[in-house]
């Protein structure tokens, strides 16, 4: 804050009346607000300035007040005076009262402060602050404008997905309890749950400008190639009917939630899990039904996807995207392609599994061999690769083994229940080991069931068809590639399949550490929007790894918040000798390994001399 005089001429008489004023920011940059009028000040006595100093939170500069009001305005100069509290030297030392000194506001710091240094580094905040509040920019309140520019309130909402996400209305409890309002300088009662919801609307307006902005930072500040793409969906549902919302259906529920609706997120990252684009689908979509669509968006953004050199952009996809139509759509788009083919596929080839030509890719310690490829020939234009998995194949015989004790129990069940003469009923029979067959389909073929008919009553008989069995266990682990790769090494199309994992660890990464579900949002675009600034917080929490990692840290992104996160921002009051009371905001030293975190992001915490400032979004 400082002080603004006026000086007004009447019948040949100057009078001069001062205002207190202090620095706002606004949509058309910083502007002075009026905090109080003072009107003349030249009848003040010591005890009134001291009272204005302390008012001001600055007791020490009480005479330095008194002395520049004196002193009026110079002829030459204009009107308006203003006077500066800070252009005067501070004293660096002062005598205080021990027992006087306390800690009190704290708030959270280190993970927010981290967070708009990585927005910032993206370069969002230059970005959003062009689209929506520069001058000329369409607001999205009617072309009405606010005193809280909507790109802070857009920036405020990312920050949240990123370090502690939670609903709209959450937001408004949680911020005030962080350095939030002086890092944005934005007052708190001046962000409302309407604000937050037109900053949502404002921002998912211009989705394709954000995510082509995203592209270039990608090149620049990381050299991405964008050589190959990694595409899947997933699914996150709703709480509450949302009926207004023709997107919201049930379908197949990855959440295991059949009971509420859901929307579709299709994702496409690069082979680095770098977000590339999202897409809202209705909740009972097939994945293959999202495809065409897909490559359409992926070829207005990256031009033709194969280049001047014959070199084809790849594009990985797993089972359940792709049908005999969709494949012949990939082939005529051009695009280079591995996907995986169901598990039925795979099995065709068993006889190959004792083959001597399997290439080992990857070994244990011990020499033993984790994953192995082999050739099986082509398919129409079409390489086939089959891959023997170690670790698939643990997972796939424990979950065989479950399920064959499972039936086995049940049938051990039925067979007592008939013994005894509780179950007599043939056809009620018949329906039960039906439904046992269903509920185990994967190995209800290897057993061999028969219900007979004696004098004494029906008597249920089964045996594991070892034949049956062995030709399975032989296949435990197999999965078959499909690609049009024809020059590429076997090996170089597995680990181009592999980097599926990437995009597996992009939906976790949403639905685990930013709270992807449930929604809460009933109306279309109010639920896309929510799931675009996920996708942002993504982008943030996928900078943070990377550049951590780059410098040799280890930790995840949540880890990194969690320990960043006990780094406050809080107010230190103390009373001088004289008994002046005095305030300061000051910044928790960081802890070793908080301070290596900082390090290994290139971050340095700012040093406030009385007070935070808030922080500029723009890139230096």
């Amino acid at each position: 804050m400082f002080l603004r005089s006026t000086a007004k001429k009447v019948k040949g008489k100057t009078y001069r009346y001062w205002k207190l004023v202090e620095n706002v920011r606004t949509e058309r940059g910083v502007r002075q607000r009026v905090v109080a009028h003072l009107g003349d000040l030249a009848s003040f006595r010591a005890e009134d300035w001291q009272a204005l100093a302390e008012r001001m939170g600055e007791p020490e500069m009480a005479r330095a007040l008194e002395a520049q009001v004196e002193k009026g305005g110079k002829r030459g100069r204009p009107r308006r005076t203003v006077l500066e509290l800070y252009a005067q030297p501070q004293p660096d030392s002062i005598s205080i009262r021990l027992s006087s000194v306390h800690w009190k506001e704290a708030r959270d710091f280190g993970d927010v402060y981290v967070g708009l240094e990585l927005w910032k580094r993206l370069g969002l905040g230059k970005l959003l602050q062009e689209l929506l509040d520069a001058p000329g920019a369409k607001a999205s309140s009617g072309g009405r404008r606010s005193e809280v520019p909507l790109h802070l309130v857009a920036t405020l909402i990312a920050v949240n997905r990123l370090v502690a996400p939670r609903s709209e209305w959450a937001i408004l409890r949680w911020w005030p309890k962080t350095a939030l309002p002086s890092l944005l300088g934005l007052p708190v009662g001046k962000v409302s749950d309407d604000r937050l919801y037109r900053a949502l609307d404002a921002v998912w307006a211009h989705k394709a400008e954000i995510e082509a902005h995203l592209q270039g930072e990608g090149e620049r500040l990381f050299a991405q190639d964008y050589s190959l793409f990694l595409y899947d969906l997933t699914s996150t549902y709703f709480e509450g009917q949302a009926a207004s919302n023709p997107k919201a259906k049930r379908g197949y529920p990855r959440d295991h939630r059949s009971d509420a609706k859901q929307v579709c997120l299709g994702v496409v990252v690069d082979r680095e899990g770098f977000p590339i684009g999202m897409e809202v689908w209705r909740g009972n979509i097939k994945d293959h039904e999202t495809l065409s669509a897909t490559l359409k968006k992926l070829e207005e953004r990256f031009g033709p996807p194969q280049g001047a050199e014959g070199l084809k952009r790849v594009l990985c996809l797993d089972r359940g995207m792709v049908t005999e139509e969709k494949l012949e759509e990939l082939r005529n788009s051009g695009y280079g392609y591995v996907v995986a083919d169901r598990r039925s596929q795979a099995h065709r080839h068993w006889e190959k599994i004792n083959s001597s030509q399997w290439q080992v890719i990857r070994q244990s310690r011990e020499g033993e061999p984790l994953v192995e490829v082999t050739e099986v020939g082509q398919e129409g234009p079409d390489r086939l690769v089959l891959v023997r998995s170690r670790g698939c194949q643990e997972k796939e015989r424990a979950i065989h083994d479950r399920f064959l004790s499972r039936l086995s129990e049940g049938l051990e069940r039925l067979a007592k229940g008939i013994a005894q003469g509780r179950i007599k009923d043939p056809s009620k029979i018949e329906r039960r080991i039906g439904r046992l067959q269903e509920r185990y389909p994967g190995v209800s073929r290897w057993v061999h069931i028969q219900l007979q008919q004696q004098e004494g009553g029906a008597r249920l008989h089964w045996c594991v068809k070892a034949s049956s069995e062995e030709e399975a266990r032989q296949c435990e682990g197999l999965y078959l590639l499909r690609t049009n790769l024809l020059k590429a090494p076997t090996q170089e199309i597995w680990e181009n399949y592999i980097l599926l994992t990437r995009i597996e660890n992009t939906f976790r990464t949403l639905k685990h550490d930013l709270n992807l579900r449930p929604i809460f949002h009933q109306k279309e675009d109010r639920v896309e929007a929510h799931l675009f600034f996920s996708f942002l917080a993504y982008a943030l929490m996928w900078t943070l790894e990377r550049e951590h990692r780059a410098r040799g840290g280890q930790l995840s992104g949540r880890r990194l918040l969690e320990v960043l996160h006990e780094i406050k921002l809080g107010t230190i009051g103390m009373t001088t000798s004289q008994g002046q009371p005095l305030t300061l905001e000051r910044i928790s030293t960081p802890s070793r390994e908080q301070a290596e975190i900082l390090a290994t992001l290139h971050i340095a915490l700012p040093r406030p001399y009385t007070r935070l400032e808030p922080v500029s979004l723009t890139r230096a």
